[in-house]
């Protein structure tokens, strides 16, 4: 019955026995000689959303070029209601898989393009959208697995009562949302009041399914949006514990349970932990196995919380190249709980801040009334948080309405908790009235690397008394730096560096004349010279450079988009492996580039490198994961990839421009601004000699003359179109420029296509002042220029660097070295005209004068 240019072949009904071909969302169609299709919409939130696809026994057919009429059909083929959104017809696809008119009951009766039977690619996919369609989000709150729940029916969003809010919805909610389990339901419109719709129908959820989608419905309640429903998440979970406030810490990773590495785990991470799990604060974190180890392997993430932040995920976290956690070493922690409990806010540590108390469940507000440093001592000692620096009266909180917990607490400075002292509730104070109790405990010291391009880099600045401040370089060495390194879990440390080079701090001068021995625990536990001494400035701040500081690169390609994916560890450029790189982790490396949203591999025949490869086995997690140093990956090695496994990655974007600049140039939009890695020269007595200078990140900057030789202007001075190089000139020899000092160490053969395709030490962590810029002289020589290879391959021999050329004046040197070869040749040829004279005298004497003619 099926006509040419149709499906090809009648289709013939399947028996809908037990196993149901008209499955919601996913059909089953079967022909008559026993091949099997199947319909779907793929990678959508729900089975009626997504990009339309085919099934067969030969594989899948990804449908391009489906219309409004088609998607209909195909809505209705899968039971999902009317097609709400489909693909325009402008969308550029020239051949349509196949073609309807909207009116089919099943899309047998479409008629299909066989000159497309094989689909199209992801540049023509285009999302179909269901009436049926349904998916969750959070909203308005503190980070993304918590906030108020809105539900997506079709294209329109609305919130939901909180009366119809049970546990068994709230965690399939969570499930989809790949945020764990459910902690709390606050209702009363807790994370803000939405806007729009408020749906009248709830939903009856078991507790296991997958998605809302699946959960059966029902009349809900009405109510208006001051009752909207809220929902706090959470992936971690505290379990074999005597309560659900203490015990071993898993995460939950592809929708199971994983045990936590204890490695770098401590107090201000698991402070962070308790007051996600609405448990207090965190008392301790016991090492060894003490809740078990659990069945599951242990997961590498380690964080670096400060002990403020309102969600584990905003603190940084480092995945990528973790070596395998120690079977039984898994993370730990005991909270308070909540019953008098404490917690300090708006410090800048998990032990200095604005008191808070819980009573009876409630957060609440302790007010300075006799406030002094004997009740501080206690909020200290109750948090483990060392001995009281200072008590103080703190600014009441800016937002919200807390309501006050204790309106007085008068202490002896002995009692083990605050609600022992001499206390008073006083719930009847207005919320923003007074002042609060304010604390800041020894515990609070901290170390951090500011203003430098990763969290492993930068200026040292030190928390002493609640406030920031910087060191001196006097005495700082790389022991010192070593102690900073360790201590924030960033490897070992590769350069101590003076004289302000990440900028100057503010705020107090804190040390000076360290004598770390460089296995201290801490930077504090070294031997100073004094806090704040009197002849350092800000123009004297120590920076450290650590093993653990990390930058990403694609480097080769004919744009900075496109190219060899590097990563920068160790003070060393290495390749990346392409083996289980998939679409979520190229989406991820994009991104953190600035280059798009989408990216995928490339073949290329040659890789051009130096040898180093450092990460294999990449593969980064839906949703979480917002740089690529989050992602879980095999450890670090410097022989990572095999031969050819090296990867190329192509991005679909274009590096993101920013409009401020620095140097000459003034941006007023993307389009005027420079190209990423744009050279020039300045200086100079024309536009191929002078100062080297690099547009990076919106600035021109300048480069150092470290290892600054002849090869390295050779690449300069072909991308300049300027012929070859004879000179590579170092001191500032055309004057100090200004702005960053973007490349260091610069390590050209000379064959590259561009100064971005040379080794270097990172963007702007070099240790160079602009007395050390690099210049080059070109020979101008535009005609003669050989054509440039192909971004990201070498042609010919590297070319060795004459190192007397280093600096100084060409031409003195060529006219000396030509001079002497003159004297040289000069000098031989009067010797040999005056060998031959000799010779024919005496043939003169001996034989007469038709010797003399033959002589002449």
């Amino acid at each position: 019955m099926a006509t040419s240019g149709r499906w090809g072949r009648p289709w013939v009904p399947r028996d809908h026995g037990a196993r149901g071909v008209r499955a919601f969302g996913n059909v089953g169609l079967c022909f008559s000689d026993g091949t099997f299709r199947e319909i779907r919409l793929v990678k959508g939130r729900s089975p009626c959303s997504g990009l339309p696809e085919i099934r067969n026994v030969n594989g899948v057919d990804r449908l391009c070029g489906l219309h409004e009429e088609e998607a209909t059909v195909f809505c209705r083929e899968l039971g999902c209601g009317p097609a709400l959104q489909a693909p325009r017809q402008d969308a550029g696809v020239v051949g349509k898989y196949m073609t309807c008119r909207g009116t089919e009951p099943t899309i047998r009766n479409c008629r299909l393009n066989n000159r497309l039977r094989r689909g199209c690619d992801f540049q023509h996919d285009a999302e179909v959208v269901c009436s049926g369609h349904m998916e969750a989000r959070l909203e308005g709150g503190e980070h993304p697995c918590a906030g108020r729940l809105e539900v997506r029916r079709g294209l329109t969003w609305g919130t939901v009562c909180d009366a119809d809010l049970d546990r068994a919805t709230a965690h399939v909610v969570c499930r989809e949302l790949q945020c764990g389990s459910a902690v709390s339901t606050p209702g009363g419109a807790h994370f803000g009041q939405g806007s729009g719709l408020m749906w009248t129908e709830a939903f009856r959820c078991a507790g296991n399914e997958s998605l809302l989608f699946h959960c059966p419905r029902g009349p809900g309640r009405q109510c208006g949006h001051h009752q909207d429903a809220g929902l706090r998440c959470s992936e971690f979970q505290l379990v074999n514990g005597s309560s659900s406030c203490e015990g071993r810490v898993e995460l939950q990773v592809q929708g199971a349970w994983a045990p936590l590495c204890a490695a770098h785990w401590d107090l201000a991470d698991a402070t962070v932990l308790c007051h996600q799990l609405n448990c207090g604060s965190a008392v301790a974190t016991p090492r060894g196995g003490h809740f078990g180890v659990g069945d599951a392997p242990i997961w590498p993430d380690v964080f670096h919380c400060v002990g403020t932040e309102p969600y584990l995920w905003n603190c940084p976290v480092t995945t990528l190249g973790a070596r395998a956690c120690a079977p039984g070493n898994a993370a730990t922690a005991v909270c308070s709980g909540l019953p008098h409990a404490l917690r300090l806010r708006d410090g800048q540590s998990r032990c200095d801040g604005r008191v808070e108390v819980s009573l009876d469940g409630v957060w609440g507000r302790v007010l300075d009334d006799a406030w002094d440093l004997r009740g501080a001592r206690v909020v200290c000692r109750q948090l483990g948080c060392g001995q009281a620096d200072r008590a103080y009266d703190a600014p009441a909180p800016g937002r919200g309405a807390l309501p006050v917990g204790l309106s007085r607490a008068l202490c002896l400075g002995t009692e083990t908790r605050l609600t022992q002292c001499n206390v008073s509730a006083s719930p009847l104070v207005p919320a923003g009235a007074s002042r609060d109790a304010g604390v800041v405990c020894s515990g609070s010291r901290r170390v951090r690397l500011a203003a430098g391009p990763h969290r492993c880099a930068g200026r040292v600045e030190v928390l002493h008394g609640g406030d920031w401040g910087t060191v001196c370089d006097d005495g700082w060495d790389l022991r010192d730096a070593q102690v900073v390194c360790r201590q924030l879990g960033c490897g070992r440390a590769l350069r101590a560096l003076g004289a302000a080079p990440f900028g100057a701090g503010a705020g107090r001068i804190w040390m000076a004349e360290l004598g770390c021995r460089g296995h201290e625990s801490a930077l504090w536990r070294c031997p100073s010279g004094g806090r704040g001494p009197r002849d350092c400035g800000h123009k004297e701040d120590a920076g450290v450079v650590c093993s653990g500081s990390v930058a990403l690169r694609l480097r080769g390609g004919t744009h900075q988009c496109a190219g060899w994916l590097d990563v920068f560890y160790n003070g060393t450029w290495g390749a990346v492996c392409s083996n289980a790189l998939k679409d979520i982790s190229l989406s991820i490396i994009c991104k953190q580039l600035g280059c798009g949203e989408q990216g995928w591999l490339e073949n290329r025949p040659v890789h051009t490198g130096v040898g180093t490869s450092w990460l294999d086995n990449i593969e980064c997690r839906k949703l979480r994961n917002s740089t690529l140093w989050q992602c879980p990956s095999a450890p670090w090695h410097p022989r990572s990839c095999a031969h050819g496994e090296e990867a190329w990655v192509t991005c679909a974007g274009l590096s993101e421009k920013m409009t401020q600049d620095s140097g000459e140039t003034n941006c007023s939009s993307a389009h005027s601004c420079p190209g990423e890695g744009m050279l020039r020269v300045r200086g100079g007595k024309d536009s191929c000699s002078g100062r080297v200078e690099l547009w990076h990140a919106g600035s021109w900057g300048t480069v150092c003359d470290d290892s600054w030789d002849l090869a390295d202007a050779e690449v300069v001075c072909r991308q300049l179109g300027c012929g070859p190089a004879v000179g590579a000139l170092a001191g500032a020899a055309f004057g100090p420029g200004s702005g960053p000092v973007w490349l260091d160490e610069v390590g050209c053969r000379g064959s590259e296509a561009s100064l971005w395709n040379c080794p270097a030490e990172p963007w702007g962590l070099g240790d160079c002042g602009h007395k050390e810029d690099a210049g080059v002289h070109c020979s101008r020589d535009r005609g003669t220029t050989a054509r440039p290879p192909a971004l990201g391959w070498a042609s010919g021999a590297p070319l060795t660097p004459p190192t007397a050329l280093k600096a100084g004046n060409l031409p003195m040197t060529f006219c000396l070295v030509l001079g002497t070869l003159l004297v040289i040749v000069s000098l031989v040829l009067g010797l040999q005209w005056f060998r031959g004279r000799r010779v024919c005298q005496g043939r003169f004497q001996n034989v007469g004068e038709s010797a003399l003619g033959g002589c002449l």
